[in-house]
């Protein structure tokens, strides 16, 4: 099985939902329109945060299409799990990781600022107060692709001990391997991760970082898992970093109350088929 295998798979799955529904898909797996994409029109919330991000997400540019329009989006995969949510009720967010308490805000694209330029976006951040957050960073079909040769960090990041001066000594160890070239993930993008755990920690004291991963159900799932746990094991207790799977998510979700039941069936048939035992 070669690694684009998996990919192909989702892409299928995702082409075949739209071909059931009638929609039009180009050679490129893009919808005409955004809201073609979406299980419901954006919330006011979702509008203003992808509005205010980079990445021409919602709009065409150009000859290239808006990035939200493509069924492999993975802001649409946030959109579509989450919007819902904040439509209806915030706390089951929370509760769909394991937050025991109340939270008090779900942001969007929130912004972790570093001082190192672009600041860190996690796809969500879940606040409880003002010193404590669960900063969440999702991922679609781009561990897929794996990680390119010869990542390195901007010098920027290495001009102090940024990590270990945020109370993260280990993330600093790792992050100096990283740069050195000492070690490195196949599908695991773990320099954004470590960009993220910096912009989290100068922002919130307590908290923590949460990769929320698709599994697939293939060979690369099971490889990406096991460079989830190496990282894990790699980095600071005080980050709370672990993975979470979109699916066990989406579970937990569904069993909620409120979980309507035309918005399980549209994620069911779109991202997460019954598999069988």
């Amino acid at each position: 099985m070669n690694r684009s295998r998996a990919r192909r798979i989702v892409d299928e799955r995702q082409r075949e939902w739209a071909a059931g529904l009638g929609l039009e898909v180009n050679a490129r797996g893009y919808l005409p329109t955004v809201n073609e994409n979406l299980f419901e029109p954006l919330s006011g919330e979702a509008l203003s945060a992808f509005r205010a991000a980079a990445g021409q997400e919602l709009y065409d540019s150009g000859h290239e299409p808006a990035k939200m329009r493509a069924l492999h989006s993975s802001a649409v995969l946030v959109c579509n799990l989450f919007d819902y949510w904040l439509k209806n009720d915030k706390s089951a967010i929370g509760r769909a990781f394991g937050m025991s308490k109340p939270i008090r805000h779900v942001e969007l694209e929130a912004k972790l600022p570093t001082g190192l330029g672009g600041p860190p976006t996690p796809d969500l951040l879940l606040t409880k107060g003002e010193s404590e957050a669960w900063a969440i960073e999702s991922k679609f079909t781009e561990p897929l692709a794996g990680r390119p040769e010869g990542e390195r960090f901007k010098e920027a990041y290495f001009e102090g001990r940024l990590w270990a001066g945020e109370g993260l000594p280990r993330c600093q160890q790792l992050a100096e391997r990283l740069q050195r070239g000492e070690t490195g993930f196949s599908y695991l993008d773990a320099f954004q991760l470590l960009k993220h755990a910096l912009g989290f920690k100068r922002n919130y004291q307590q908290g923590r970082l949460i990769l929320l991963w698709f599994d697939t159900g293939e060979r690369e799932s099971r490889d990406l898992e096991r460079e989830i746990d190496e990282f894990a094991a790699s980095v600071d207790d005080a980050l709370g970093f672990r993975g979470i799977s979109h699916q066990e998510v989406f579970g937990r979700l569904a069993a909620e109350k409120g979980a309507r039941r035309d918005y399980v069936e549209y994620m069911q048939a779109r991202y997460f088929p019954k598999r069988g035992p």
